[in-house]
């Protein structure tokens, strides 16, 4: 007795047109804009039948449409003339950062979930350079980088669930870097200085060396 719980609020998603009906009245008892509720149900008119099912929340999009958005959202970023004059460590960043809170899926590598070695691989991909599969061969390729050199761009590879490179992730400078986060659930930002990571801390790896003016500590 006493004791509070959070549920989670449901109610009807849609809802069929009864005879007297007109759209505001079926807004107000919803508690909705007239204008959200014509939106929703791609209506211009204020015209409802008796017998017309409306939707009162917008449909999910799929994962594929998902999937799909996204595609056509880096596509278009890709091929803007902005991003053509920026630095690649520059654009590895953005590209980087369009990925924040797709979750974390352990060997995932689409947008509905991803683990922390597909997550740089695609985002070096769209810069032109390809990555392997996982961080243990990953930590293999690209220039030795210690913690005091770390530029914007480098990889940060760490040792967690097994002995060998096990979680990588892309500095962002300022002790900052960007991954796909088993903690987190998603692709977050976490601090190099962080405990839990500055223990388990293997090293960082180079591949863009056309902008030595990026670095940062």
């Amino acid at each position: 007795p006493g004791h509070v719980l959070t549920v989670k609020r449901t109610g009807p998603k849609t809802y069929t047109v009864k005879k007297g009906d007109n759209i505001y009245r079926i807004a107000k008892k919803f508690n909705m804009d007239v204008d959200d509720l014509k939106d929703i149900n791609l209506i211009d008119s204020d015209d409802v039948k008796a017998g017309q099912k409306l939707l009162l929340e917008p449909e999910p999009e799929t994962e594929i449409q998902q999937a799909k958005n996204f595609a056509e959202e880096i596509k278009k970023i890709s091929e803007s003339e902005e991003i053509m004059n920026m630095d690649m460590s520059d654009r590895l960043i953005l590209f980087a950062k369009k990925f924040l809170d797709i979750p974390y899926k352990f060997g995932g590598n689409t947008i509905m979930g991803i683990d922390c070695s597909a997550y740089v691989q695609r985002v070096y991909g769209l810069v032109g350079i390809n990555l392997p599969r996982s961080a243990r061969l990953q930590f293999k390729e690209g220039e030795v980088v210690d913690r005091d050199s770390l530029s914007i761009g480098d990889l940060v590879f760490f040792r967690t669930y097994a002995s060998f490179p096990s979680h990588v992730g892309i500095y962002l400078g300022n002790d900052l870097f960007i991954h796909a986060s088993s903690a987190d659930k998603k692709v977050s930002i976490d601090n190099l200085k962080t405990p839990y990571y500055f223990k388990r801390f293997l090293g960082g790896k180079r591949f863009i060396t056309d902008t030595p003016e990026k670095a940062e500590k």
